[in-house]
């Protein structure tokens, strides 16, 4: 399953100030260690620093793996929403068949 997982947290609780930079570093220093753990393939991880935005693409067979991947303290420290989703051209099949 496909999910696009979209974070913001609030310009006082950003990871870039220094009091939050070693879990940060810690944090993402091992994305690809969690990613390997939870059998997560990351397809991208993207930020807009200056709207303290974070997105991730997630490629998994189980939601749980998608918690887990991410967890403490990232979902700690971040509100989000994470969602399913379909490549546009499968769904247009569907949508387009006669």
């Amino acid at each position: 399953m496909l999910f696009v997982a979209t974070f913001e947290h609030s310009a006082d609780n950003c990871w870039a100030r220094e009091q939050h930079k070693e879990k940060a570093r810690e944090w993402i220093g091992t994305i690809d260690e969690r990613a390997a753990e939870y059998d997560v393939e990351l397809h991208g991880s993207y930020v807009t620093p200056n709207e303290h935005k974070l997105y991730f693409i997630l490629e998994v067979d189980s939601f749980e793996s998608v918690t887990g991947f991410l967890d403490s303290p990232f979902l700690e420290d971040h509100d989000g929403h994470i969602a399913p989703v379909h490549a546009l051209s499968e769904v247009a099949e569907l949508l387009l068949e006669e």
